[in-house]
């Protein structure tokens, strides 16, 4: 922010867990508000069908307080789902926007809301949104469905409980390190450490304090 501008835009960043490993993760996002010469940025890890979001509210309320003292100001987004998945929601947020005389920018989609045709845009991506979400869920869940119909076991693969037991022994003994662990029981390092934290145990012992002697 300029110390001659009346001009603020205040930016939002949003990822889940899955989001942040796509094109338009984290820091992604954060370049891209940066390049847009953006003057605050607030970001969390969050799902965006989630109301209650500190991060969002944060950047809300900083819009708010600046609009009160008299700076035009614009809440931007790098796309118009990192606001919210829910179209009621969404509409709900930017119409509290607009009540406080506050600007909307979402950079992907050239959505600016001080004109009409970027407010009837907004609407009508907004809706196209929600409906590319909720058809990914349902076929989401037919092919769950199916999967199941066709006798596939879904989610983490069960494991014989002698080799769970294996995990277990050669995980006590500090000399065996993890990858040999996986190794000799041929399972995945992660299975090894989802084992041990399953089974509450500890590597923090000196070399040489084995359990198994």
């Amino acid at each position: 922010m300029s110390e001659n501008s009346n001009e603020v835009m205040i930016g939002y960043v949003r990822v889940s867990t899955i989001e942040d490993r796509q094109k338009l993760g984290f820091e992604a996002q954060k370049r891209i508000l940066k390049d847009n010469h953006v003057d605050y940025i607030y970001s969390e890890k969050i799902s965006g069908r989630k109301d209650d979001r500190p991060e969002f509210q944060k950047a809300i309320n900083k819009c708010k307080r600046l609009s009160k003292k008299g700076y035009q100001v614009t809440f931007v987004v790098v796309k118009l789902d990192r606001v919210s998945r829910k179209m009621s929601s969404l509409l709900n947020i930017l119409e509290g926007l607009k009540a406080s005389n506050i600007a909307f920018r979402s950079i992907n989609e050239n959505i600016d809301t001080t004109s009409a045709t970027g407010i009837l845009m907004m609407q009508l991506l907004a809706m196209f949104s929600e409906f590319e979400v909720n058809t990914l869920r349902t076929r989401t869940k037919e092919a769950l469905r199916q999967a199941k119909l066709d006798g596939k076991i879904l989610g983490r693969p069960s494991y014989d409980e002698n080799i769970r037991q294996k995990v277990v022994n050669m995980y006590r003994n500090p000399d065996i390190t993890v990858k040999e662990v996986a190794e000799k029981c041929k399972v995945s390092e992660r299975t090894v450490y989802r084992i041990a934290k399953d089974n509450k145990l500890s590597r923090s012992f000196k070399n040489g304090a084995s359990f198994l002697d």
